[in-house]
């Protein structure tokens, strides 16, 4: 990923240093400008968070206008050589704050979703937490990151995790909330899920609001 990549920014909501960075990972198709307008609700859970949304690096196969983070049949392989380069942006961009990665928090959506989680499970050091919306995680995933491992559990277990997922999602199946749940618990992870009845491939204000708890118990 290089630094040709749009950004898309907003200040923190109170002004001053940022204290945290939340960065929003959108899904095949989208792009950064997919995503930033929810800095406005999350801002409220952490009025001095900076907020980014950069695009994916590749155009996207199916939707020219769109982004990809890696082409869609290379799941779920594409998620791990993906996650290093976007790893890399997320070192620069919080060294540009002065910020630790435990200060970087990660919000996706879909494949961005699966990009969260698959950084989250390779990234050397810790981060804040994560938020996966409509995701999907397959043993692959977790397989890649068994250097992270002490006696088969990941090292950084205590990272608080919400995963969101409609019931009627019709293009990442619902059963997937149960599977990456399942994954991730294995390996230590204490996972929150909230499932939501009647939502496709989207993300809501139920959503939206139990991922605000998670920020402000951050503060």
């Amino acid at each position: 990923m290089n630094s040709e990549n749009n950004i898309y920014r907003r200040p923190p909501a109170a002004g001053g240093k940022a204290s945290n960075l939340v960065v929003f990972l959108h899904g095949y198709g989208a792009d950064g400008k997919d995503l930033i307008d929810l800095a406005n609700p999350f801002s409220m859970a952490m009025p001095n968070a900076s907020f980014i949304s950069p695009d994916a690096p590749h155009p996207c196969a199916m939707s020219p206008s769109g982004r990809q983070w890696f082409p869609i049949e290379e799941i779920p392989n594409g998620a791990i050589h993906a996650s290093e380069n976007l790893l890399n942006l997320l070192k620069i961009e919080a060294k540009n704050l002065d910020l630790s990665s435990k200060e970087v928090i990660l919000i996706g959506f879909s494949q961005g979703a699966m990009m969260s989680m698959q950084c989250l499970l390779i990234n050397e050091h810790q981060f804040g937490a994560i938020i996966g919306y409509s995701g999907a995680l397959r043993d692959e995933n977790v397989k890649a990151a068994e250097s992270q491992f002490i006696d088969g559990k990941h090292k950084y277990a205590d990272t608080p995790v919400l995963l969101v997922h409609g019931q009627q999602d019709e293009v990442v199946p619902f059963q997937s909330l149960e599977n990456s749940k399942n994954l991730l618990n294995e390996i230590g992870f204490n996972v929150q899920t909230l499932s939501r009845p009647n939502l496709g491939h989207g993300i809501d204000p139920e959503g939206i609001s139990a991922g605000m708890e998670i920020l402000k118990k951050l503060n």
